[in-house]
């Protein structure tokens, strides 16, 4: 009895040392710091089980096994002492209070998580499966030795399992780890344990349980401890702790209960043989359980970076009857929010509530209704269409016109005939097009020829009806006269008309739709018309995406476009588009890529094609990462030569990760890389961990140099090897990287000959008048680019205004060279200097300026159109993160301007310009007038 309560006692001891060791320990380190710290703390722990293992041996014989325990005791109680001592002036750890409080919440959450309910299984089935192990050595080694020679044998048994151990650990479980991932590494004790129990039944010999015995204790001590260790780091922080003390001081405890009532229930039954195939049964059991385990672990993962899957939200009957109630609000917006929302809903009430959307008060509201009523074949509205064909205002009128004549033809005929000659020609467009597409009326037709025979002398607005009309009739005899309406002068009707050969198929026209992508004003219209032309046009977009020779300005619209198609010809096109071609366009395709794969996951996807892609990624990140050190090193990490090179580095691990998203889950492909570039280095290990879990090894091995070895992390090179980095960049196939090289060759007065398709000098000089400016510092090299080729040049002289208090706000200004200052009121407020921006908020929303702005000193600024800005945002949100950023600056330079007042400061913003560096004054440099002539 007292060796039992010892057992006892010294079982549940180590217990709880364990799990508050891990816990602690679990809390120190990330998810894959852990990986290493875990395997080295427990390899150098093993240490004290072969010190122990040859105390044991040599002792037990000699003294006996209860001197033995007593030495064990002794030693503890020492190490406890000195550990007291060493640790004494640290802060307290929780209270027991406090782990009871997480405690409770962790059973909550070990019913609710299928992930937890998987990792207490697998606890328990370790548990049982040590427990049979051991039993199973017991049954066929007793008799065979003594007490005190089973003592011995034991030790001997800890020596060689520590020596193991302890080699394993430090040389072996990193490199597994990392080449298996953490489930093929638990899986390898099923796998090992199977056969050497299998084996025990082949032959009546001592070796294979003595080996079982051997192997298991030492996995218990080795891959287990570090594997279950690591899977609790997919758990929520808040719960972690109670769940590791749940299931490490209870359940796996009550898998060792579990085993002896089983083995209690055997009696007799539990022999050799047959404890031996229940240990194989319980190894396949551990398989499955480890099977299940990995998407429940995937998917605890992807809750931590963020990367879960959004559930579609149902609207119950009370959600319902809230709509409902909105459909009679009398704002347009909420009713028609309301109406979006039903519209999706299964057994949608709104066909009910039509007749109240045709009697709502505003016309957006009306039109809507009649979309609808059109859509649900509302037969019975029809009464109400005639209405509003009579009364009702211009849009939804026209829209009941040809509702009407699909909805009762024979209201229609007796309707819609006087219309033809009506005075309104947006109701006589309407009239003939209903007449024409229902009924093929005549006369309509003719009152469309008296309207298309004006040509270019009728008004702007009948124009632009007719072009309307074109669209909407379908009609390939009038692919002709619409392409006119194409041509003509006023932008208004050119819009309508590409939206009319889109709407109306016309796909013979689709040619003359590819130059307005390129135009700020007419872009939206001819994308929506493209995209509504469908898998027809997608040859001809493929085409022309691989153009080198076409516009590269309507180029970057056609991702967006095929992306729209969705089609799998259209991803296609995406896919195999010209792999040696502007690199801007490339991260442009590989974006649409993403999405196009995650709005139609079932196109399929050339897998081969993904993996050459992914191959050049890490191509290009070799090629590029040595000359992103040393420029950096040459020249600053705000140089726009080193923040081009970085940006196409950043590309090309983002690229990646677009190209994983084809084959994987995208949004999880995302938010892994948005966590692996980010701060926190928590969520970084998370993703990597998710990363090894759910990419394939080929594809990790494709991206993980990048991640591993990401540029922004690695220690600046060598600023003596930067003439030779340029020597390649000059040469580069990338315009805008080619661009900044020789910019920043030339200025240092080397001769760089130029090559066919360089941007222009001018742009590339407001690029680099550009390189620091605070509103810009979050942009990518692209993006300044594009800012540069909309800039303006202009100069003021000294007192001279840039603008006045009150003024628009229609234009962002940058200093380039001189200063400017701000006045509200007659009072001076503030003074720029060079690199920075003024009236970014007002450019954003064309608020009246705050402030007089003057010229403090002859000064020259880039102008920037607040209508060409806009433009750029539709395609490139993120150029906002500067604007947020540098209005943030300023305020807190205008609240910091009272106690600068008190100190007699000139109020003033900018920071002092970094001194430019002279190739000359870099090692490994040719002199000026040296360098060779072909650079």
């Amino acid at each position: 009895m007292p060796a039992r309560a010892l057992y006892l006692f010294a079982d549940c001891f180590s217990t709880f040392v364990s799990f508050r060791f891990w816990g602690r320990m679990a809390s120190e380190f990330d998810a894959r710091e852990a990986r290493r710290a875990f395997t080295v703390l427990n390899g150098f722990g093993m240490g004290g089980g072969i010190a122990g293992g040859l105390l044991v041996q040599a002792l037990a014989v000699r003294l006996g096994t209860p001197a033995v325990v007593v030495s064990g005791a002794v030693n503890l109680l020492a190490a406890g002492a000195i550990f007291h001592h060493l640790h004494k002036g640290e802060a307290a750890q929780p209270s027991r209070t406090r782990s009871l409080q997480a405690w409770f919440p962790a059973w909550s959450y070990l019913g609710e998580s299928p992930y937890a309910q998987v990792l207490a299984a697998l606890g328990i089935a370790f548990a049982v499966l040590s427990s049979f192990v051991d039993y199973l050595f017991r049954l066929r080694v007793e008799g065979t030795l003594s007490e005190d020679g089973l003592a011995a044998l034991f030790g001997s048994l800890q020596l060689w399992i520590g020596l193991f151990c302890v080699a394993f650990q430090l040389l072996v479980a990193q490199r597994l780890l990392k080449r298996m991932g953490l489930l093929m590494y638990l899986a390898l004790v099923p796998l090992v344990l199977a056969p050497l129990a299998g084996a025990t039944l082949a032959t009546g010999q001592l070796w294979p349980v003595h080996l079982l015995r051997l192997v298991e204790t030492a996995v218990s001590y080795s891959i287990l401890p570090v594997g279950i260790q690591l899977l609790y780091a997919a758990v929520p922080d808040e719960q972690r702790e109670g769940l590791r003390s749940a299931v490490e001081g209870l359940l796996r405890k009550g898998g060792v209960v579990l085993a002896g009532l089983l083995l209690i229930g055997a009696g007799r039954g539990a022999n050799g043989i047959t404890m031996a195939v229940a240990v194989v049964g319980l190894c396949a059991a551990l398989g499955l359980l480890l099977v299940r385990l990995k998407p429940a672990y995937l998917t605890a993962l992807g809750e931590q970076v963020g990367a879960h899957e959004e559930e579609e939200v149902e609207l119950g009957g009370e959600a319902q009857k809230l709509l409902v109630e909105a459909l009679g609000a009398p704002t347009p917006e909420r009713v028609l929010r309301a109406v979006d929302m039903l519209e999706h809903a299964e057994a949608s009430p709104l066909r009910q509530h039509l007749a109240s959307l045709l009697s709502h008060p505003h016309e957006r509201v009306q039109e809507r209704g009649v979309t609808l009523a059109l859509s649900m074949e509302a037969r019975e509205l029809a009464p109400m269409l005639e209405r509003l064909v009579e009364e009702g205002p211009r849009r939804p009128r026209d829209q009941a016109v040809w509702a009407l004549a699909r909805l009762s033809p024979e209201r229609a005929e007796r309707l819609l005939p006087p219309l033809l000659t009506s005075p309104d020609v947006g109701l006589r467009c309407a009239a003939i097009g209903a007449l024409m597409r229902t009924q093929g009326n005549s006369a309509a037709l003719e009152s469309l020829r008296e309207l298309l025979s004006k040509g270019d002398h009728a008004p702007v607005a009948e124009r632009r009806e007719v072009a309307r009309l074109l669209g909407r009739l379908k009609d390939p005899r009038f692919a002709g006269q619409l392409s006119l309406y194409l041509e003509d002068m006023d932008l208004s009707v050119r819009r309508v008309a590409l939206v009319a050969v889109g709407e109306g198929g016309y796909v013979e026209l689709a040619p003359r739709l590819l130059p307005f992508l390129g135009w700020r004003e007419e872009r939206p219209s001819a994308r929506e018309s493209l995209v509504q032309l469908g898998d027809a046009v997608t040859p001809l977009l493929e085409l022309q995406l691989n153009n080198k020779a076409a516009p590269l300005a309507m180029r970057m619209q056609l991702p967006r476009v095929l992306r729209g198609i969705g089609s799998s010809a259209a991803l296609n096109a995406l896919l195999f588009s010209n792999v040696r071609d502007d690199a801007a366009l490339h991260f442009r395709i590989g974006a649409q890529l993403s999405r196009l794969r995650e709005e139609q996951p079932d196109h399929p996807v050339d897998v081969d094609r993904i993996h050459e892609a992914l191959g050049r990624r890490r191509d290009t990140y070799r090629q590029l990462v040595g000359a992103f050190r040393d420029v950096q090193a040459a020249l600053g990490p705000q140089s726009l030569l080193t923040r081009a090179v970085g940006d196409r580095l950043d590309q090309a691990l983002e690229l990646s990760f677009f190209l994983l998203g084809l084959l994987h889950p995208p949004q999880a492909m995302r938010r892994i890389h948005q966590h692996l570039v980010g701060t926190d280095s928590r969520r970084r290990a998370y993703a990597l961990e998710l990363l090894e879990n759910l990419v394939a090894q080929e594809e990790r091995e494709l991206v993980m140099e990048q991640v591993e070895a990401h540029h922004r992390e690695l220690p600046p090179g060598a600023p003596g090897r930067l003439w030779r980095r340029l020597a390649g960049l000059v040469q580069s196939e990338d315009l805008v990287l080619r661009a900044c090289a020789r910019h920043v060759a030339r200025v240092n007065g080397l001769d760089v000959l130029p090559q066919e398709g360089d941007m222009s000098d001018t742009i590339v000089q407001r690029m680099f008048a550009l390189e620091g400016v605070s509103v810009f510092s979050q942009s990518d090299v692209d993006d300044i680019a594009a800012i540069a080729e909309v800039a303006r040049e202009q100069s003021f002289k000294t007192g001279q205004r840039l603008y006045s208090q009150g003024d628009p706000g229609d234009a962002l200004y940058v200093i380039v060279e001189g200063a400017v200052d701000a006045f509200r009121n007659g009072e001076h407020v503030l003074r720029f200097q060079a690199k920075e921006a003024i009236g970014e908020v007002s450019l954003l929303d064309g608020a009246p300026r705050p402030t007089d702005m003057v010229a403090a000193v002859d000064t020259r600024v880039l102008v920037i159109d607040r209508r060409d800005f806009l433009d750029l945002l539709a395609d490139r949100p993120e150029l906002l993160t500067g604007f947020f950023r540098s209005v943030s600056q300023q305020l807190q330079s205008v609240i910091d301007l009272p106690a600068r007042r008190e100190e007699g400061q000139r109020l003033e913003l900018g920071a002092p310009q970094q001194p430019h560096v002279p190739l000359e004054g870099i090692g490994g440099l040719p002199p000026e007038g040296n360098a060779p002539s072909d650079v």
